[in-house]
């Protein structure tokens, strides 16, 4: 990856200990460091320190954001539009939809884009959450997706990530399961 790259993210919340706890368990992470007070703290992720923050705030802006791809409703969202974590492989991101399911965290929408397979949650202070798996699409079928106007970037395709578990435990290869076709070819 090109410099800069990125290096931590930071939420503001009035509900710390809900936050916390649903990052803790959705992205399967450890406390790396928490002030005393429980005003702030650190995730890990991986092998960084402080790749995700908390810091504890009096209130959160409510403010009506950019709404995440294929919603056609306002949706009151704190000040991030959404932030994404990406799975190396199709059967990590949608073992990881089964393990957060146990705990009655359910996706809001689940969307093929084509280049990438996306899982879209809302934390406890209704930020827009995406856990996805990129297809790996050659330079050549970018170019070709994204020639395909706002219809292609805006036309996935709604599926259901345990059927798509399913499919693959049973056999079904990766490209079956994930192949999109554009909207002007539906």
């Amino acid at each position: 990856m090109p410099s800069p790259k990125l290096a931590h993210i930071i939420l503001n919340t009035s509900n710390f200990e809900a936050v916390k706890n649903w990052y803790l368990h959705v992205l399967e992470a450890t406390v790396g460091i928490e002030t005393p007070d429980h005003s702030a703290c650190f995730l890990r992720t991986d092998e960084s320190h402080h790749r995700f923050g908390i810091f504890q705030a009096a209130e959160i802006d409510d403010s009506t954001a950019v709404v995440p791809p294929g919603v056609d409703e306002h949706i009151k969202q704190s000040r991030l539009n959404h932030f994404s974590f990406e799975y190396p492989t199709l059967a990590e991101l949608l073992d990881a939809h089964a393990r957060i399911a146990e705990a009655d965290i359910v996706p809001m929408m689940c969307l093929n884009h084509g280049p990438t397979v996306s899982l879209y949650y809302t934390d406890p202070d209704k930020n827009a959450v995406e856990l996805f798996w990129d297809a790996a699409y050659t330079e050549e079928q970018i170019v070709e997706f994204y020639a395909g106007g706002a219809s292609n970037a805006y036309g996935a395709t709604p599926f259901d990530p345990a059927e798509m578990l399913q499919g693959l435990r049973s056999g079904k290869s990766v490209a079956e399961l994930t192949a999109w076709i554009p909207p002007s070819k539906r």
